[in-house]
């Protein structure tokens, strides 16, 4: 499996392409926008846009069919009264996301954040792991102060003092834990599933047949991976300069469970159990049923 362009589709008439939305925290779909063959039965065409929270907008707007993001992102499209289908999910990743301090920071427990300001991506899977970090030691978003920033951003801005502490992800949580300058204060393992999940609000518009294919084609790309590690961290880490981050992500890429599976009761529970959270945490304004 060599690693390619995403190849050209041909359009059959009076139909158009699957529009895949394509963003750099979602690794199965920047790899799949460059892994050959990954779906063979439909055409598709790759949307590339900066940051997964604006995907509800560009699914509304019908520049996308289909994305994949963090399972925060679609909970707030439900909130905010948009028809999300739950199309199929990544393997839990309990180990992949981390709350970081400074080496020197006295800052030495999760209680020790009361007032402190704390980086993240807001409105990600890294709202959900602060506030279940912070409930389970009885304090809330409230308590805090929160900064959006990007990943290699927050770690620049937690070196420099201009953080408190940070929630960062792989690879760059293995490439701050590796420096010397930051030090683990909790990890996400004992507090939330964080799974990727592949959504859509155009269900009926796309059909059975397509969900059905872009599934396939998620499941057979993660049996791959795991057979073609050095080509997936040659995409992955095109735009990373440092050799550190470099293998940081091969490591990342072998400690990862690539599995897609389909949606079922238990990740539905899953998804319904961060809602609820977001909404005790004052992040929803009001409460999501995503059982119903």
């Amino acid at each position: 499996m060599n690693a390619s362009p995403p190849p050209s589709p041909t359009i059959t008439k009076g139909r158009r392409p699957l529009r895949i939305g394509v963003h750099p925290a979602n690794l199965h779909l920047v790899l799949a926008s460059r892994w050959e063959g990954t779906f063979q039965n439909i055409d598709v065409e790759f949307v590339r846009y900066t940051n997964g929270r604006e995907s509800a907008a560009l699914l509304a707007a019908g520049d996308i069919d289909i994305c994949g993001t963090s399972s925060t992102v679609p909970i707030f499209a439900a909130a905010n009264g948009l028809d999300v289908t739950f199309l199929a999910a990544s393997a839990q990743r309990r180990r992949d996301g981390a709350l970081v301090v400074a080496t020197d920071s006295d800052i030495v427990n999760v209680q020790d954040l009361a007032g402190k300001t704390i980086g993240l991506a807001q409105g990600s899977f890294q709202t959900y792991l602060l506030a279940k970090a912070l409930e389970k030691e009885g304090l809330n978003l409230n308590d805090v102060i929160t900064r959006d920033v990007l990943p290699a951003e927050g770690l620049a801005a937690l070196q420099q003092a201009q953080l408190d502490a940070l929630i960062t992800f792989a690879p760059y949580q293995d490439y701050a834990l590796t420096t010397g300058t930051m030090r683990l204060l909790q990890g996400s393992e004992a507090l939330i599933p964080n799974r990727s999940v592949f959504w859509t609000t155009r269900a009926q518009t796309i059909g059975a047949y397509t969900v059905a294919s872009f599934f396939d084609g998620l499941e057979r790309l993660g049996r791959d991976i795991p057979h073609n590690i050095d080509q997936a961290a040659y995409i992955l880490a095109t735009d990373d300069t440092s050799p550190g981050l470099r293998r940081a992500w091969h490591k990342a890429i072998v400690a990862r469970n690539w599995s897609i599976h389909h949606i079922n009761t238990t990740i539905l529970r899953e998804l319904q159990d961060e809602a609820d959270a977001l909404f005790r945490h004052h992040v929803l304004q009001h409460q999501v049923n995503l059982l119903a």
